[in-house]
């Protein structure tokens, strides 16, 4: 189960892809307690950084050759539930070959994958809970809390002795679950903490992931969220920032230009468009394989949400890139 991180090809062109492997607790099987095997996969083309999707398993045997399905949205009308990769091994073994249906073909194209991290880290996501004391009772007796749930970035197997990563290594389920029921409310009411981390880029040495605090009140729709962006270079175990990637101003006018390209979404900018450009600290950045997103998000009230995104890719980004960053190497190491 877990993470696993593979470098190969599809179709003869040079990939990296990644699979999730999770048990969840079945809703079919309710009451009884059935634990199903579940995974989730994508990848990128290097050459051009060009994303696919390996596909879902809602239900596989650990030991068992592996089979992926996906939706084909080629017919809007008419959405099928796909073949995406028929390995020839089980889930989560070092090799992962097989044939792989690219979105939109009926061809499969051959898939040839090693497990491999020599770039990366190899790392587990744990989500964990903890509620506090019933503080609001209701008149049949129970009681209600609030609760916290929270990802931890979980480093394994060599990567766990190196030095410079000991600051990104999660603390003792002690030390965790204390840290947790620190932050619940001592005051009534019912309130959810919702603190997660997504792993969103993991080669060239470097290690990118967003951090969402979301606190969600009993009784409203209305959240709280802070999303950070997070950038580490695993050869040092240092934070970089992602705007220092860049020459000065340089991220902020390619946002601003493309944003003024997008004409048809010209009425969702203007809540945040301010002197003549779409403003980057407002935006919630997030790393990707295949460029990087900027989301801008607001609440108005419980019923108005204002959203609004733009996506630049690494072509678009590259000559903004100062010469010898961690981002620039990345794209060298690609060939891009």
């Amino acid at each position: 189960m877990g993470y696993h991180r593979y470098v190969g090809t599809v179709d003869g062109r040079p990939v990296l892809a990644e699979v999730r492997l999770w048990t969840e607790l079945s809703v079919a099987a309710y009451p009884d307690t059935v634990w199903e095997a579940k995974l989730k996969g994508s990848f990128y083309y290097r050459a051009t950084a060009r994303g696919g999707y390996l596909g879902n398993a809602e239900q596989f045997h650990p030991e068992q050759w592996l089979e992926t399905y996906g939706w084909d949205y080629q017919d809007q009308y008419n959405r099928r539930w796909v073949p995406r990769l028929c390995a020839e091994q089980p889930p989560g073994r070092p090799l992962l070959t097989g044939w792989y249906y690219p979105e939109g073909q009926t061809q499969p194209v051959r898939v040839q994958l090693r497990e491999d991290y020599t770039d990366g880290v190899r790392y587990e996501l744990l989500e964990e809970e903890s509620w506090g004391a019933a503080r609001v009772w209701r008149a049949d007796g129970t009681g209600d809390s609030s609760t916290i749930q929270r990802t931890y970035l979980h480093l394994l197997g060599p990567d766990t002795l190196r030095p410079a990563l000991a600051r990104l290594q999660c603390p003792v389920p002690a030390a965790r679950r204390r840290a947790r029921l620190a932050r619940l409310p001592k005051s009534y009411g019912h309130t959810l903490y919702r603190d997660f981390i997504d792993v969103t880029l993991n080669e060239a040495g470097l290690l990118a992931y967003t951090h969402d605090d979301r606190v969600e009140p009993e009784g409203t729709r209305y959240y709280e969220e802070t999303t950070r962006c997070h950038l580490l270079d695993l050869r040092t175990g240092r934070e970089l920032l992602l705007v220092q990637q860049f020459r000065p101003g340089s991220l902020q006018r390619l946002l601003t230009r493309q944003a003024l390209a997008d004409t048809a979404l010209t009425q969702h900018r203007t809540r945040w468009w301010s002197g003549g450009q779409l403003p980057l600290a407002s935006a919630r950045l997030t790393i990707e394989p295949t460029g990087i997103r900027a989301l801008y998000h607001e609440h108005e009230s419980e019923e108005k949400l204002f959203i609004y995104d733009q996506y630049l890719t690494w072509a678009a980004l590259r000559p903004l890139l100062r010469p010898n960053s961690p981002l620039h190497r990345l794209l060298r190491i690609r060939g891009l």
